[in-house]
């Protein structure tokens, strides 16, 4: 007997329908042991993880509660699993969870037990990996496994994966990261959660502080964040905008051009900005009533490709500007790959897509014509003998963007956020079989009593892919504003204008924003950009940043549930501020948890047992001296002297409005200096 362990029932499901039709064998239900049979194959699903990591008190009685701090760190030779049943204050509940759970468990023991072969069908992620290979580590199995990987759940997508099964063995590099990712995540979350409670509890607060690897410098980047804007002070800075008019329609409106005066006191830090008013009045009134000569008259046409597919990040970017959290577009992405079956596999990084697939292009837009029936209007100028740069096998990693499926499913099954995630997907996709968007960029400059006023304009031309996107003008910068561009009049290098106006403005610089649904999913994928020190950031620049494409919405809904960030649906686009408890929690933690530093580098180092080139046992070694190493403030007794009490907390405050968006006059924690 051939038996198939797939990661969800639903997938068992669907591989028993398509391995039907393959083989032309009917389906045969088995429920004494859950799992459904097709000529010798055995389908059975399991159910996410079955197994996961004991708790600690499993290593001896020292660490059961009350902690103490004498008994860390909790680090076992051997990390051991057991069944995820639920629990409850560290006991098994019998609840339905862990009956169903028990039942599972029985039913694949039994039938790995008869199994000559298993084929493995866990998600194609590192995580799908781990479930799967987690049940025939525990169970003993020995025998040839073969790996089944899915990018699409459609009949089309499990047939052609049959085809092109591999020994699981190839993936062995793959599962052992995320055995290294689970292992490191429990030393650094109960060692430190422990460690820093337990200190905690002693200033005189109450409840846990829950500390993780990746959750607590997503919180310590959203504390750094409002510190930055509360702790803003305005910088006033001048320049001038020149009116000119030369006879046409349109005037020429320009922008004085300071240039870059380094070490110049008037100017601020960067040199780029004025801060002598007298100057700037100075040079408003000399060129008042001067004429103006244009010296750079340029067009130059251009075009813009279309964007290129989505992965799972960019998605819930453009998602995010209409009102969805990461984790609405996750689930809403998981539900129409795997109940809809309308998109491929969601968790990618990935933004390119095979050269095989423009070979169902007309299948595809066919489907999307279908499904919508009407409510989405495809271009007649879809041509998909087309080829965007987004198709490119070079580029392809684990997985391929998401796109749609040739899959029928009318759209009116969809819940909104699916609807929204749905159309997003498919436009981003027909963009690819559309012309570039084809524009004149023009550029003005114009010196007035030897100073320059420059203006920059482009006039569209041909819309191209963006006739889907609303039209030339519909820009967006990545807080989600829409940039508009201006439209310049038509004159000629050596022209003369007279300057009719000569507007001195002044401006001050403005605080940092909050980090949004689109920028804090941004920071995390690139969380280098927030090292100070250049050598580690030059380091950190290439690998995964905080998270990965798959964990990051739910790293950002652990910190919203754990009551350490706060999700302010006010306006927009999904905003995040940090709770008090969020500020008394990063002062009382050393930088080494803080900052993201550690956890970007252990992505790297999960990317380096993934591919082979880094040891599980020196990953082992550097795991225990970094354990070390974050507890060493907690053992020493510095966290204590430094971490506030409950007084010294800021007050909640509510952010109901725009207004409550200002920064406002500092939710200042009383502090002294955190050890490194």
């Amino acid at each position: 007997m051939k038996l198939i362990i797939a990661e969800k029932p639903a997938m068992g499901r669907d591989i028993a329908q398509a391995l039907s039709g393959m083989l032309g064998q009917p389906i045969r239900a088995d429920s004494a042991r859950m799992c459904q049979w097709v000529g010798d194959y055995a389908i059975v699903g399991a159910q996410g993880h079955l197994f996961r990591l004991v708790d600690a008190e499993h290593y001896g009685d020292q660490f059961a509660f009350p902690w103490k701090l004498n008994t860390l760190p909790v680090l076992p030779a051997q990390f051991l699993l057991e069944p995820a049943y639920e629990k409850l204050n560290g006991k098994v509940v019998n609840s339905s969870l862990t009956q169903s759970i028990k039942r599972r468990l029985v039913a694949i023991k039994s039938l790995i037990a008869d199994a000559h072969e298993v084929c493995h069908a866990g998600d194609p992620d590192r995580e799908g990996q781990a479930i799967i290979d987690d049940i025939l580590r525990e169970f003993n199995f020995t025998g040839p496994v073969k790996r089944l990987w899915l990018h699409a759940q459609t009949n089309d997508g499990i047939i052609e994966a049959f085809k092109s099964m591999k020994d699981n063995q190839n993936y062995a590099t793959l599962g052992l990261a995320a055995v290294a990712r689970r292992e490191s995540d429990w030393a650094i979350g109960i060692n430190a959660t422990r460690g820093y409670s337990t200190v905690w509890w002693k200033r005189g607060h109450k409840g846990l502080l829950n500390i993780g690897r990746v959750v607590t410098p997503l919180v310590g980047m959203v504390v750094q964040r409002e510190n930055d804007i509360t702790s803003f002070v305005p910088i006033e800075h001048y320049s001038l905008i020149a009116t000119v008019d030369f006879g046409k329609q349109e005037p020429f409106v320009g922008e004085w051009q300071l240039g870059v005066h380094e070490g110049d006191p008037r100017f601020d830090a960067r040199g780029k900005l004025l801060l002598d008013r007298a100057k700037a009045e100075q040079v408003q009134r000399k060129c008042t009533g001067k004429q103006a000569r244009v010296i750079l008259a340029e067009k130059k046409p251009l075009s813009e490709s279309p964007p290129l597919l989505f992965s799972l990040v960019e998605l819930q970017k453009a998602a995010a500007r209409m009102g969805y959290s990461p984790d609405e577009v996750l689930a809403a992405a998981q539900a129409l790959y795997e109940k809809h079956k309308l998109t491929s596999y969601p968790r990618t990084e990935c933004q390119y897509a095979p050269e095989s697939e423009l070979k169902v292009a007309d299948a595809v837009i066919n489907a999307i014509k279908s499904n919508f029936g009407g409510q989405f209007v495809i271009p007649q100028e879809c041509d998909t003998s087309k080829r965007s740069s987004a198709w490119d096998d070079k580029k392809l990693g684990d997985h391929f963007a998401i796109i749609p499926l040739v899959s029928s499913c009318p759209v009116g099954n969809l819940s909104r956020c699916e609807l929204d995630v749905y159309r997003l997907v498919c436009r981003q996709y027909l963009a690819q079989f559309l012309e570039p968007y084809k524009y004149m960029q023009s550029a003005i400059e114009v010196e007035i009593d030897s100073h320059r006023f420059r203006a920059t304009g482009r006039t569209p031309v041909s819309l191209g892919w963006r006739v889907l996107f609303g039209g030339a003008q519909k820009k967006f910068d990545s807080t989600g504003k829409v940039i508009n561009q201006a439209v310049l009049p038509n004159i000629q290098v050596n022209d003369f204008g007279d300057v009719v106006k000569m507007d001195l403005k002044c401006a001050k610089t403005e605080p940092p924003k909050r980090f949004t649904a689109i920028t804090l999913l941004e920071a995390m994928e690139k969380a280098y950009l927030f090292v100070t020190d250049p050598k580690v950031r030059a380091k950190l620049k290439d690998v995964e940043g905080i998270g990965t494409a798959a964990t990051r919405s739910g790293i950002i809904s652990k910190a919203v549930s754990t009551a350490l960030i706060v999700e302010d649906k006010s306006n927009k686009i999904i905003s995040y501020r940090p709770t008090p408890k969020a500020f008394g929690y990063i002062l009382s933690l050393p930088n080494v948890l803080t900052k993201p530093d550690l956890t970007a580098w252990f992505e790297g180092k999960l990317e380096s047992i993934k591919n082979g080139s880094l040891e599980y046992s020196r990953y082992r070694e550097v795991l225990t001296k970094l354990v070390s190493h974050v507890l060493e403030s907690a053992v020493s007794g510095q966290a204590y002297n430094s971490m506030p009490g409950p007084s010294d907390l800021p007050q909640p405050v509510q952010a109901t409005s725009k207004s409550a968006r200002k920064p406002r006059k500092s939710p200042a924690v009383k502090r002294k200096k955190v050890a490194a």
